[in-house]
């Protein structure tokens, strides 16, 4: 399939934060990742001078992301993703931890490698480059399953191991994109394959089955080394208003707060695609007001497969139609449960 994208993408000079990686941009090179040219400490911008650039200048997208940037690997030419995280942080603790596990239930994002600037500074994880899950949309109902399937099972196997995420929302939740979008996209303007307008082209995903799906974004989540029973903690999430435990003096447990956010992503695409409305007692159930009538995940995976295995295998591959009447395109709807609503790009990639 393919798309005309416009010319609405984020294009202004270099950023206090950018700037940041600018300084680190020749050791970064001489570990292996190649930035790209807006970051190089010799760029000048390609369109002359310092005014922002009307036309389609690829180095005039910045990053609106604070800690995260793309990069190239250069042994391999692999796009990879670098984000910045203090040393000691639970963050680097908690995916180390994570990547190291093996299990099949495993879809946190892998840990490629970190590497730091120097001694006692930050530390740099590098991951796998991937995109959010919610673009190119859905096109049929298998794609969802396929999709849901692999984020429930994903969190079971993080709340097995003491690990609550709690920040599960789309910009957090990715997918794999070289099946997908064979021809890979810009990691400032998605919609993209190289910076520049022009045609956008993307396979469906259920003609390229499977497609690889990650949770990303591990800067609020917790360890619990006596596992999820006995977890508690107290606190609020901003954009998170419709937990109704949340509390920052009564204590409750994290985990269940996790099942929530799932549910919740889960009824913002039911809403944008009305033939998926079958799967909404799954995700009513994960967004019961009683965190103890919440279900497991596995008990939810188990809801989901017990639904899907009841479609005609013809209708699960039929296409969907968006709540607007068009064939779906992109699922704007499941995009609203957001953490930082203060800038675009920020709303596309967690990280």
């Amino acid at each position: 399939m393919v798309s005309e994208p416009g010319l609405s993408s984020p294009r202004t000079p270099l950023s206090k934060k950018e700037r940041k990686w600018v300084e680190i941009q020749p050791f970064l090179l001489s570990a292996g990742y190649k930035l790209r040219p807006r970051y190089d400490p010799k760029w000048t911008p390609s369109w002359g001078g310092n005014y922002t650039p009307n036309g389609p200048f690829e180095d005039s997208l910045h990053s609106y992301t604070k800690d995260a940037l793309d990069a190239l690997r250069l042994a391999d030419n692999q796009k990879v993703v670098l984000k910045r995280v203090k040393t000691d942080s639970k963050e680097l603790h908690i995916i180390r931890y994570l990547s190291q596990i093996q299990d099949s239930r495993n879809h946190t994002i892998p840990l490629l490698q970190v590497i730091s600037p120097a001694p006692n500074s930050s530390s740099i994880l590098v991951m796998p480059y991937t995109r959010r899950f919610t673009h190119p949309a859905f096109h049929c109902r298998g794609e969802y399953v396929e999709a849901m399937q692999q984020f429930l099972e994903g969190l079971q196997f993080m709340h097995d191991n003491g690990v609550c995420h709690f920040d599960i929302a789309p910009q957090n939740m990715m997918m794999e994109e070289s099946l997908v979008v064979p021809a890979g996209s810009h990691f400032t303007w998605q919609e993209s394959h190289t910076g520049f307008p022009g045609t956008f082209s993307w396979n469906n995903r259920c003609s390229v089955s499977p497609v690889r799906y990650y949770y990303i974004d591990f800067g609020l989540s917790m360890y619990f080394r006596k596992g999820k029973d006995a977890a508690l903690t107290t606190g609020t999430l901003r954009t998170f208003k419709t937990i109704p435990e949340l509390s920052l003096t009564v204590p409750y447990n994290p985990f269940k707060v996790d099942i929530f956010q799932l549910g919740l992503t889960m009824h913002n695409l039911i809403d944008t695609y009305p033939a998926l409305k079958l799967f909404r007692p799954v995700a009513d159930r994960m967004t019961s007001t009683d965190p103890n009538d919440r279900p497991e995940p596995a008990e939810s995976l188990q809801e989901l497969n017990r639904i899907a295995n009841q479609i005609p295998p013809q209708k699960l591959r039929a296409p969907i139609v968006e709540k607007t009447g068009r064939v779906s395109y992109i699922a704007q709807s499941a995009m609203s449960i957001v953490r930082r609503d203060s800038s675009r790009q920020e709303r596309y990639q967690g990280y």
